[in-house]
């Protein structure tokens, strides 16, 4: 066995060693190995995650959430990064305004995702290991960012000059807070809700693309919401979904 191979080997046994750590709840120990295997492998995307995972269930939300950032930058064909970058902002919302229906929440934990094997890459081999539980893509981003504040614009106005066809089309097909049983339900609940307010105004403002792939995009910005008998002004994140060339927004969150 060549150097290489033998060094390789360690690593992956570590990082077995620190899933081990991780899963008896030991995320102080565990911690301690993956931020040691991170220091030799910096842009290994694996051991990132984890460590991320164990940031969360510790309860720091916000270093989670800077460290799967990092990550994605660099790796935006991980697919579970981006997952559990979402999960957190869900997780970090105060209120839930409207919860995606791919994101279902525990209000005693996180829904995130822990890699079991490590990939390691070298000058002498490609892989080793295969990661079951990450779908990797290659793709040429059909995202535009401007085309993205576009339609929060557009949305925010179907709202305001209560133009409901436009309004739900904004929305994924089957798309309802768990709130409701059905689509329709929701539909009902907004449509009276929008309904019952006069002269609404809303502005959008400082909007900010958190991250993008080929078809999903989490967008955060501040809604200025009055009417005759209410107003408010809150940040907001919404994922937002690419469907036949049209985004439809499958979640919406209310910030702290």
């Amino acid at each position: 066995m060549s150097i290489c191979q033998s060094y390789a080997v360690d690593i992956v046994e570590e990082f077995k060693e620190a899933n081990t750590l991780i899963l008896s709840g030991d995320f102080p120990e565990a911690k301690i190995i993956l931020v040691k295997l991170l220091k030799n492998n910096p842009e290994n995307i694996q051991i990132s995650n984890n460590i991320a995972y164990i940031e969360a269930k510790l309860g720091n939300i916000d270093e989670a959430i800077k460290i799967l950032k990092k990550s994605i930058t660099s790796n935006k064909d991980i697919d579970l990064v981006y997952k559990n970058l979402t999960s957190l902002y869900a997780f970090q919302a105060n209120t839930i305004y409207e919860e995606a229906l791919s994101i279902k929440e525990s209000k005693n934990d996180i829904n995130l995702k822990l890699v079991e094997n490590l990939i390691i890459k070298n000058k002498e081999t490609s892989v080793i290991n295969e990661i079951d539980n990450i779908k990797k893509k290659s793709y040429k981003s059909k995202i535009n960012p401007e085309d993205v504040k576009k339609f929060i614009n557009e949305w925010a106005g179907s709202w305001q000059s209560k133009n409901f066809k436009q309004y739900f089309l904004c929305y994924a097909k089957n798309y309802h807070s768990l709130k409701f049983k059905s689509n329709s339900a929701w539909k009902n609940d907004r449509k009276n809700k929008i309904q019952n307010k006069n002269n609404i105004e809303i502005k959008i403002s400082n909007i900010k693309i958190i991250n993008y792939d080929d078809k999903d995009i989490l967008v955060q910005f501040t809604q200025s919401y009055n009417s005759d008998s209410f107003s408010d002004v809150v940040n907001k994140h919404s994922t937002i979904t690419l469907v036949e060339e049209n985004f439809k927004i499958t979640g919406e969150y209310t910030l702290k």
